[in-house]
């Protein structure tokens, strides 16, 4: 199953290779949406929007649901890893030492949405994300604060307050002192019960960080809790956010 896989991407950066190059740059992408637990029903709507962002800027894209891909071989051909709705505990041991292997050699490493929820045993993706999922309350409308309005995820923002709806995730820590924040959100633009969804949880009253990254040895992980809703992926500023960052963690430029 290995080598039928690596010889799919193979065959597919062979394909690229052979195709004229646009003026934009060329990467490698690969994409997981594998699920182990929850299971959005946005992911369809989600994949659909990388897909027509790869197509319009001359990315090679693979998304694929076996974890069988992520070996180190397949993974020295990318420049970025996408988790898209991911959750559960997704990969083996070998798996994990391969992209804990690809972004310290420099590559990135972009989760969406769901990746506080993805393998939250595994030491060195926790320690380096930032956070674990503990909860959230029922969707609805929020003030997000944009930090950082330089960024290439962010700069395209009108000003520093974006008003959407979405799923306001709640994690077990505030990841400020170890990431550099993005977005945030206005705690009390929102309401939430703290203790019936939290269990008096309030570490983060005050400063709730959504949007971070983190420099891991020579890569970069990006995360983003939002993009709960279906509506969001047809968002204009929703998809350059994802846009920017993409193409940040990778590496390249507009």
């Amino acid at each position: 199953m290995e080598r039928i896989i690596t010889g799919i991407l193979l065959l597919l950066l062979a394909m690229t290779a052979c195709t004229p190059q646009s003026d934009k740059e060329r990467m490698n992408i690969a994409v997981t949406t594998q699920t182990e637990g929850f299971r959005h029903d946005n992911i369809p709507l989600a994949v659909n929007v990388i897909k027509n962002l790869a197509k319009e800027n001359n990315w090679q894209l693979y998304h694929t649901e076996d974890p069988v891909f992520f070996t180190k071989d397949n993974l020295d051909t990318l420049d970025l890893i996408i988790f898209l709705q991911t959750t559960g505990n997704i990969f083996d041991d070998d798996q994990k030492q391969a992209i804990e292997h690809f972004v310290e050699q420099g590559g990135g490493l972009l989760t969406i949405h769901t990746g506080t929820v993805t393998e939250n045993e595994w030491e060195w993706y926790i320690d380096n994300l930032g956070a674990v999922f503990v909860g959230h309350p029922p969707v609805q409308e929020g003030k997000l604060i944009i930090e950082d309005r330089n960024h290439p995820s962010t700069a395209f923002f009108p000003d520093s307050i974006w008003v959407i709806e979405d799923e306001w995730y709640f994690f077990d820590r505030n990841p400020r002192e170890d990431v550099y924040v993005l977005i945030s959100i206005d705690e009390f633009s929102y309401e939430v019960d703290y203790n019936e969804w939290f269990h008096g949880v309030s570490h983060l009253k005050g400063d709730h960080p959504l949007v971070w990254y983190k420099h891991v040895g020579q890569g970069i992980i990006f995360q983003t809790a939002l993009g709960h809703p279906k509506e969001l992926y047809s968002d204009s500023l929703f998809i350059k956010h994802l846009k920017g960052a993409i193409l940040w963690t990778a590496g390249k430029k507009e």
